[in-house]
């Protein structure tokens, strides 16, 4: 047999099966598995944080973490501090990784959005697998993202609310019309000193090549999906949180607005913004809305 013929039956076996790998182990903490699966003609991997003392029967809450563009999953991982608060609140953290380094999150960004890849799809094959390694309460799946990762968190939530219970975006927009009659829990992190994903929005970002969302236009959309009329907005030396009302169903929507902050997860020492402790805490009271 040919190198190249034995190549390519070692990929095809690599691709029929899903695999785990164990990654790394935190001290005093838990660890970290790589898991692999084909997913529309490609192998896909996400690391799965579980912490130490987590339930092994009792069905727990679920986040995905999805990077920006050209970062890799364990940057995200380490940057995001979310694994600290899944040992805090016995949660089961997802990190997947996008096709070189980018997600389809509409019209950005990277490769993925040129080819239009699948990636909505890939994210509920996650939750799925998830599902079938460790008992999961699938009322409370969520997920969050940096820059195109929470475009792509944003995306995933309009697209597929039977899946994720709520989304947080930290430095990111949305790029998809999110039209749809199920309201949605979602919270916005964005800091107006940011260059790569302006606040303001751009017609046109040489870096992305796309033209950007504002972001309170892509809030006023988000509004009009989940039928939220009302907003109240506290300040602080820290951030502004716009805080919506009257939302359908119990849904909620959330905008923090930093004026110090520039492109990157908001560290409370660097930032005074606590970003895995915003995130969380908007999250963990959302419950799955019934598909109506």
């Amino acid at each position: 047999m040919s190198s190249a013929r034995r190549a390519a039956l070692l990929l095809c076996v690599a691709l029929l099966a899903v695999f785990a790998v164990p990654a790394s182990a935190h001290p005093g903490s838990g660890i970290s598995t790589i898991i692999g699966t084909p997913y529309d003609g490609k192998l896909r991997t996400f690391n799965l944080y579980v912490a130490p003392h987590v339930p092994t029967r009792t069905p727990v809450p679920l986040l995905l973490v999805l990077h920006g563009l050209f970062i890799d999953p364990a940057t995200q991982e380490a940057s995001s501090g979310l694994d600290a608060v899944a040992d805090k609140e016995d949660v089961a953290v997802a990190y997947p990784a996008g096709l070189d380094g980018s997600w389809n999150a509409g019209t950005c960004c990277g490769p993925s959005g040129t080819r239009r890849v699948d990636d909505v799809g890939f994210l509920a094959r996650v939750v799925q697998i998830v599902a079938q390694v460790r008992p999961i309460d699938l009322n409370r799946v969520y997920i969050a993202g940096f820059s195109n990762g929470g475009m792509m968190a944003l995306r995933a939530a309009c697209e597929r609310p039977d899946v994720f219970a709520a989304a947080a975006s930290v430095a990111g927009t949305l790029q998809v019309p999110c039209r749809g009659r199920v309201p949605l829990s979602t919270l916005l992190i964005n800091g107006q000193r940011d260059t790569t994903v302006p606040y303001a929005g751009t017609s046109y970002s040489q870096f992305l090549h796309t033209a950007l969302t504002p972001v309170p236009t892509a809030v006023r959309r988000l509004a009009t999906r989940s039928g939220c009329v009302a907003v109240r907005t506290r300040s602080s030396y820290r951030h502004v949180t716009s805080t919506y009302r009257g939302c359908a169903h119990g849904a909620a929507l959330s905008l923090v607005t930093a004026p110090r902050l520039g492109h990157h997860w908001p560290e409370m020492d660097k930032d005074r913004v606590d970003g895995e402790e915003l995130v969380w805490s908007f999250l963990r009271a959302r419950r799955r809305q019934p598909i109506r």
